[in-house]
């Protein structure tokens, strides 16, 4: 279960009690009605969490697809310009001076970008001008066949990725920060509730036998879950499931393990593996195959699940 989880859940039975024994106790000003009211927060603003979630992850996956084709493009294309042109000493001077940037990180992936495009342009035209004519070049990935203009097309349209990835990330923080602050309002309730109950009724009474049938923290403490940062497709030929982790989760945590199922073929998440902190690649997948994972740690004192994440495996980018 998630952390919110388990406080509805508490928060649901505390209600129980609360209703059934003392239905007209306040806590400050708060009664049952204002428990209840709470607890009918958490389920659509869950919902709104998980579609805020998928929609980050598109964009992201957006993003990074069309920075990992420019990474491709800018590097098979000068071979097959080479492979072509070698002849033309003018042209292979420009394509030299453009290959002088390796793309190892997004501002280097897409200078090299921004210094092939003319050169693949130009090369284009010295085809088109020799005898016979010949094609211009065209590289397929993922199916899709990339020419210069498409090629620019990317380039052109990748900023705007990359702000379409930040707006939805933001959204996204705003929902899991309302779900945050409920769970927080939810838990200074029950657990005020609870002590008042506690304190007012002696051991054996029929009210603090009530008391036990809900689930307190107490003794080793529960483990503190580990939340997914970023879920995406590559690893080995590129059709496994790459997940990398937020910092800082993971305390009190006896068992870390990343689990999976492929939607459609499993009943549930019967695949895991030991959680690395430096991030997991499982797989491979089969191209088509919609595959949900998800983080569980546990301890004595209980088990914590993140909010399952999904990708949708496509064509191997090579």
């Amino acid at each position: 279960m998630q952390t919110w989880e388990i406080t509805k859940l508490r928060a649901q039975t505390s209600l129980t009690v609360w209703t059934q024994h003392v239905p007209a106790l306040k806590i400050g000003t708060q009664g049952a009605p204002d428990l209840d009211a709470l607890i009918e927060q958490y389920e659509p603003l869950a919902q709104e969490q998980a579609v805020k979630q998928d929609e980050a992850d598109a964009a992201y996956r957006a993003q990074q697809g069309t920075l990992d084709r420019l990474t491709l493009l800018g590097t098979q294309v000068p071979q097959i310009i080479m492979g072509h042109l070698s002849e033309d000493k003018l042209l292979m001077l420009e394509l030299k001076k453009a290959l002088r940037t390796r793309p190892r990180s997004e501002d280097s992936t897409l200078t090299r970008a921004r210094e092939i495009y003319p050169v693949w342009v130009r090369a284009n035209a010295a085809l088109t001008a020799l005898t016979p004519p010949q094609p211009p070049i065209v590289r397929v990935v993922q199916g899709v066949a990339q020419t210069a203009a498409s090629f620019k097309v990317l380039l052109d349209g990748y900023s705007g990725q990359v702000q379409a990835s930040s707006d939805a990330e933001g959204r996204l923080k705003a929902t899991k920060q309302d779900l945050t602050e409920l769970n927080e309002v939810t838990n200074k309730l029950i657990k005020a509730w609870y002590q008042v109950m506690k304190a007012s009724y002696d051991p054996g009474s029929t009210m603090r036998d009530a008391l036990t049938r809900i689930p307190t923290e107490g003794g080793t403490p529960a483990p503190k879950g580990i939340e997914i940062d970023t879920v995406t497709q590559g690893g080995t030929e590129g059709m496994q499931v790459v997940v990398d982790y937020l910092p800082g989760g993971g305390a009190h945590a006896t068992t870390r393990l990343i689990k999976w199922m492929v939607v459609g073929v499993d009943a549930d998440f019967t695949h895991s593996a030991p959680l690395a902190a430096a991030g997991n690649a499982f797989g491979p997948f089969t191209a088509g195959q919609v595959v949900q994972v998800m983080t569980e740690v546990r301890n004595s004192a209980g088990t914590r699940h993140s909010a399952p994440r999904t990708i949708t495996i496509e064509v191997a980018m090579v």
